[in-house]
């Protein structure tokens, strides 16, 4: 099932549409003022892995080696490999927990 995006042209607001069928053409208005001038856009493609998929970044035995958890540099490099391998997507409070480390 599609989910469509529309602009409204008097107010610039967006609105999605979940799409049950292809056959159905159905003229949406906007979920904020009412009004029946949109546009549709086009969207960006997403796709999320399974929750059992996110557990694969965990670092193998070989990674944690030399970690050295009683020194900031050495849990600070560890991080930056833990980083890496989630493919450089952390949130803010990982890279805020990092500096506090390393600066530790």
């Amino acid at each position: 099932m599609p989910l469509y995006e529309y602009r409204c042209d008097d107010c610039k607001g967006i609105t999605s549409l979940l799409v049950y069928s292809y056959s159905v053409d159905k003229q949406p208005s906007c979920e904020h003022c009412d009004s029946a001038n949109v546009q549709r856009l086009i969207s960006r493609f997403s796709f999320r892995p399974s929750w059992g998929d996110s557990l694969n970044w965990v670092p193998s035995r070989e990674t944690t080696s030399d970690l050295d958890e009683s020194s900031g540099a050495s849990v600070d490099k560890y991080m930056g490999r833990i980083k890496k391998e989630m493919g450089g997507q952390t949130t803010p409070e990982f890279n805020r927990e990092r500096r506090e480390i390393k600066d530790t």
